[in-house]
């Protein structure tokens, strides 16, 4: 697939100021108005004489329905960018639909191409957006859902650099081989609330196509030349996977003082005969919102002269200024015997995970990587001057070949600390300095791709 730059929106939306210029009429659909006046905007902010270069950025990134999309690619990839399509729509009176296109392509030439759409049913606001963006690791990821929701998504994705040390807990750093990746995935999944309780049940159907290749031109060897299909299971042979899950969630705000969020998921990979296996992944989060008070601007003084006349008392807003979080996570797998799990179906400890989630974030990315996990979890992240904010991550964890082996012994430990940029009361954008772990330091930056118009996207494993 040919590299996709940010300039091929531009042309696009350039194409799309010249081409919807016309004045509305009466048969105009919802779409056509849409596009219309995002041409219109774009034109004003980017294109007349007094255009606004602020503007004209926000266009190009928060613009429906197109605009520019970006985000980090797994450990290893880069950071991406490319053009996207999202739009929302009412479907009737008491659902409404969101449409997402996009593609993006790192400078490692790494590349992803997606489609999602979801259907949610609003029964208190039709108006409000429903394209949600949780991040993984702060506050934002607490997501109460109270509607059923409907989802079809289909995602190809291609990683040139991905890091491999073997399977279990006692891998060593110099065993660390390199490879590529091609997944393909197609599926969709409903998510259906229980009226009055906090919990929700949900179920997905889908297909996974794995192809993996071996990575040149770099100081670490290929993955082919350190290890074969014994050592990594699935190398010799990548075959597809039928894939539906089942999952309940329980979600209770308590008066936003306490935030429960717990989810059990049970998926079944059903491939060859020799690599079937079961995952059952629970997790249990907790958040405790942070606020403070401030004075709203103070009400008009009454006119001279007038009599009588009550001035309204300030009034006070309580806004979010941070969070403590707190998790509890346990992955286990179930295989028969004879049957093994493929590598690159197996969850990772260390840096970040190929989701990109930061999991004892001092050790390389994909650190430890085993069929079983275990992690705890502490952070706090709170606002110190403007958009600018601290964060303290603290984590414990182990993965293990056998569930047995799943214990509170020769467990590892992690600690970062660094600065966040925050919008709309959550971390947007992280950069912190990971110590603790036996094997040195780590530095992490990641940028939420809901800052520019991103979505989130199927689990890669």
């Amino acid at each position: 697939m040919p590299r996709i730059y940010p300039i091929s929106f531009l042309l696009v939306a350039c194409a799309a100021a010249a081409l919807t210029q016309e004045v509305p009429n009466s048969s105009e659909g919802s779409l056509q108005s849409d596009l219309r006046k995002e041409g219109q905007q774009f034109h004003e902010d980017c294109i007349s004489a007094d255009k606004k270069l602020f503007s004209c950025l926000t266009d190009l990134v928060h613009g429906s329905p197109f605009h520019l999309t970006g985000g980090n690619f797994p450990p290893g990839n880069g950071f991406g960018a490319g053009p996207a399509f999202g739009w929302e729509h009412n479907l009737n009176e008491s659902w409404r639909s969101a449409t997402n296109v996009e593609a993006m392509a790192s400078s490692n030439q790494s590349w992803m191409a997606g489609f999602n759409f979801r259907a949610i049913k609003v029964s208190d606001d039709p108006l409000k957006p429903i394209f949600h963006r949780p991040v993984k690791g702060t506050a934002q990821k607490v997501e109460l859902q109270h509607d059923p929701e409907w989802n079809l998504h289909a995602e190809v994705i291609s990683l040139n650099k991905l890091s491999y040390y073997g399977i279990g807990p006692s891998t060593s750093r110099q065993s660390l081989a390199l490879y590529g990746m091609r997944e393909m995935t197609i599926g969709g999944n409903v998510n259906h609330p229980i009226k009055n309780s906090g919990f929700a049940v949900s179920g997905d159907l889908g297909v996974r196509l794995f192809s993996l290749r071996g990575r040149e031109g770099d100081t670490n060897p290929s993955i082919e030349q350190l290890y074969t299909s014994v050592t990594a299971p699935g190398l010799d042979q990548q075959k597809g996977f039928f894939q539906p899950s089942e999952g309940i969630r329980f979600d209770r705000d308590l008066s936003s003082y306490f935030i429960l969020n717990y989810s059990a998921t049970l998926q079944e990979f059903a491939g060859a005969s020799s690599d079937s296996f079961e995952r059952l992944s629970l997790d249990f989060s907790h958040t405790i919102p942070l606020y403070r008070w401030e004075k709203s601007a103070p009400p008009p003084k009454p006119a001279a002269g007038a009599s009588g006349a009550k001035v309204a008392p300030t009034a006070k807003t309580r806004n979010r200024d941070g969070s403590i979080d707190l998790e509890a996570r346990l992955v286990e797998s179930f295989v028969s015997a004879g049957n093994v799990i493929p590598f690159y179906l197996q969850p990772t400890l260390g840096g970040a995970d190929i989701n990109g989630e930061k999991m004892l974030a001092s050790y390389p990315d994909y650190r430890f990587r085993a069929p079983n996990l275990m992690l705890f979890r502490a952070d706090i992240e709170h606002s110190i001057w403007g958009p600018i904010g601290a964060m303290f991550l603290a984590d414990t964890g182990k993965v293990a070949i056998a569930r047995g082996d799943l214990g509170f012994q020769h467990l590892l430990h992690s600690y970062a600390v660094g600065l966040t940029i925050r919008a709309g009361g959550y971390p947007m954008v992280q950069l912190l300095f990971a110590w603790g772990g036996h094997e040195g330091t780590h530095t992490i930056a990641t940028i939420n791709p809901a800052l520019i118009g991103g979505v989130s996207q199927p689990s890669l494993y």
